[in-house]
């Protein structure tokens, strides 16, 4: 069951493809959830309200784009977000509109209930440093940390000293098992100690990333500023609140390395980037149970 923020997303798309094709009769128009099945699977995580309001945002999302053309015809609507970021993390679009000369723009459509505060991809725990900010060797030492901290976390929740990843794994999903539970889970009473001994694991990732970045050379920072806010592309950030709708066109302008202001922690799990004029966050998470993987989702909010 994909998560509720993931399914407005595809179907924000999806809507703002449909009222394009209304504007755009001729124009060819493909969505993955063009399947009414597909579809379905995420409007069932919605109130018929919300359902109501990720349309609103579609007819305003295509409202706009259509504005940008300036009377241009368009010939083709694709909904590419199930994709985005498949081929490399520079690769972000989620529509892709081809006008009659055979031009394309790419935009890239997020939305939320309140806009203030933008999710972006997910990093990757173990990847972000390589992957954004050009530090292999950093992200190395600090995989290394990650691995010793995550094992000295699991023994921790059965008062053990194993070696062995998944063997501790193994004991801990069995424990649950055991007590008919489907997952081990950070609530449940077996494990007494798991929601503190998490505070302290995700705090030290927190801190392990903080303190790296703030060694990192401002060349660096700024690379990976731009990656996560996709400077220079074509944004349309989207408001679902009921009654309150509203989508934006936005391009945030490229980073510089003047444009990195500060390194700070927020929070217990997370770190932020400040620019002169967004703070960029990074915040490490479990996906779901005790057992499960590490996560580091970004997010991102304009300073106003």
């Amino acid at each position: 069951m994909p998560s509720k923020s993931d399914s407005a997303g595809k179907l924000h798309q999806f809507y703002t493809c449909q009222h394009l094709k209304l504007i755009y009769p001729n124009a060819i128009c493909s969505s993955p959830l063009n399947d009414m099945d597909h579809r379905e699977i995420h409007q069932n995580s919605f109130e018929s309200p919300e359902i109501i309001s990720l349309e609103q945002i579609g007819m305003l999302s295509a409202n706009l784009i259509a504005n940008l053309m300036k009377g241009e015809l368009i010939t083709r609507i694709e909904d590419i977000g199930v994709s985005s970021g498949a081929i490399g993390i520079e690769n972000t679009d989620d529509l892709i509109i081809t006008n009659s000369t055979g031009n394309k723009l790419g935009f890239s459509l997020k939305c939320a209930k309140g806009i203030s505060q933008i999710l972006s991809k997910n990093m990757g725990a173990k990847s972000l440093l390589t992957s954004y900010f050009n530090a292999p060797i950093q992200q190395e030492v600090f995989n290394n940390k990650m691995n010793k901290s995550y094992l000295i976390f699991l023994n921790s929740i059965l008062n053990s000293e194993s070696g062995d990843l998944k063997e501790i794994k193994d004991n801990i999903n069995n424990l649950a098992s055991d007590n008919k539970l489907s997952k081990a889970r950070f609530s449940d009473s077996i494990f007494p100690s798991a929601n503190d001994n998490r505070n302290i694991f995700l705090n030290s990732l927190r801190n392990e990333l903080f303190d790296i970045l703030k060694h990192l050379d401002k060349k660096q920072l700024s690379n990976a500023c731009n990656l996560i806010l996709d400077t220079g592309k074509n944004h349309i950030i989207a408001d679902y609140s009921f009654n309150k709708e509203r989508a934006l066109h936005i391009t945030t302008p490229i980073k510089n390395e003047n444009d990195v202001l500060s390194i700070d922690k927020r929070g217990n799990d997370s770190v932020t980037i400040t620019t002169n004029d967004y703070i960029i966050g990074f915040r490490y998470k479990f996906e779901s149970g005790i057992t499960s993987s590490i996560k580091l989702v970004g997010d991102y909010k304009k300073i106003v």
